[in-house]
């Protein structure tokens, strides 16, 4: 016999209710024992799931600090490809090539042009852009709102969370 799941015994105990609103209350020396059965079982099946949860978490630490390690890891790799590729253009420039080429690739110097802005001020308007970025200041409508004032398009939502310790 599979053990019950939580689902299951949430919905035994919602058919255990029932039948007693249908007794008017009246707990049956049977209902009794399903109560205590089902009591029980969702103690077991809580503690499963709360080991799953630790497991699952733990899983969690364990990818986060492999996702940090290879971070490091790409910024190592970045940092050396731009440590070769600019010594390599550095040497190119010196030596006045500005194509090196061979049987399995060809290495060239591009030349562009990048815009710098030394003083935005002192740019004329018709070179600036305004950006506006309108955002909710949440902890003064949470404050407002605690404090009995009615804030429209906003509402307070209680939240729970489950603590594993």
């Amino acid at each position: 016999m599979n053990a019950p799941t939580l689902y299951g015994i949430t919905a035994e105990l919602n058919g255990i209710l029932a039948q007693l609103e249908e007794l008017g209350g009246e707990i049956t020396p049977e209902i009794e024992q399903a109560l205590a059965i089902n009591e029980e079982q969702f103690v077991a099946k809580a503690e499963d799931y709360g080991h799953a949860i630790l497991n699952l978490k733990g899983m969690a630490a364990a990818a986060k600090a492999e996702k940090e390690r290879l971070a490091g890891l790409q910024k190592f790799y970045e940092n050396t490809q731009k440590r070769l590729t600019d010594a390599l253009s550095s040497a190119m420039q010196v030596f006045g090539h500005d194509k090196v080429e061979n049987a399995t690739m060809r290495l060239s110097l591009r030349h562009s042009t990048a815009t710098e802005v030394d003083d935005l001020d002192q740019l004329p308007a018709e070179f600036k852009t305004t950006k506006v970025e309108v955002v909710a200041d949440k902890t003064a409508i949470k404050k407002a709102i605690q404090q009995g004032e009615a804030v429209p398009g906003a509402h307070l939502v209680e939240n729970v969370s489950l603590q594993i310790k």
